[in-house]
């Protein structure tokens, strides 16, 4: 729904039964492997597909995360559709991953409030909920957000630096890893 949603916005063809073949032909063989799927559309319609082994994730892992001194702005719409166009979130996810040996990148927009992760939606727990920043914030609907808000266990907040320094508990996820906990690393605050 989230691609084919995407294709119109940006007026690229989209053939939903050519996608699944493309994706049942991929698989094909595949058993009960644990995979990364990754699918990209072409202006034209045309699927390409990639798979990668995923292993499992301990159940005690811990993501080890950075405040990026860049901001996001909420009004950019190629944040809120999943697109090649992520130099800035690969970039500095590769240079803090290299640099401070952190797993995330976590952004704030314009108004200081949480947005992303480079790789995930941002969760933070509190009374038995999972808050998570509402689209406006400037963010790609995940799918496994979407999920949790659908089933009641999230709902959206607005959500500042603040939030991912105290003492409730924080999350990051994505459909390929799940709900991971994670730990700010120590940094000064990202400048204004």
């Amino acid at each position: 729904a989230r691609l084919a949603a995407s294709a119109s916005y940006f007026r690229f063809a989209f053939d939903r039964t050519a996608i699944l073949s493309a994706l049942n032909d991929a698989l094909a063989g595949r058993g009960g492997e644990r995979l990364r799927v990754r699918l990209l559309l072409d202006e034209k319609g045309e699927p390409k597909i990639t798979l990668a082994p995923q292993p499992p994730q301990a159940p005690d892992a811990v993501m080890r995360i950075v405040v990026s001194p860049s901001r996001v702005s909420s009004s950019d719409v190629f944040l809120f559709h999943k697109t090649t166009r992520r130099d800035l979130y690969d970039r500095e996810w590769q240079h803090y991953h290299d640099t401070r040996g952190s797993d995330e990148v976590i952004y704030l927009n314009e108004r200081d409030e949480l947005a992303e992760g480079s790789r995930t939606s941002i969760f933070v727990e509190r009374g038995g909920k999972l808050l998570t920043p509402p689209l406006s914030a400037g963010l790609l609907p995940g799918t496994l957000r979407a999920e949790l808000l659908a089933n009641g266990r999230a709902v959206e907040a607005r959500l500042t630096l603040a939030d991912l320094a105290g003492s409730d508990p924080l999350w990051l996820g994505n459909s390929v890893r799940g709900l991971t906990r994670a730990q700010l690393m120590a940094c000064e605050a990202p400048p204004r």
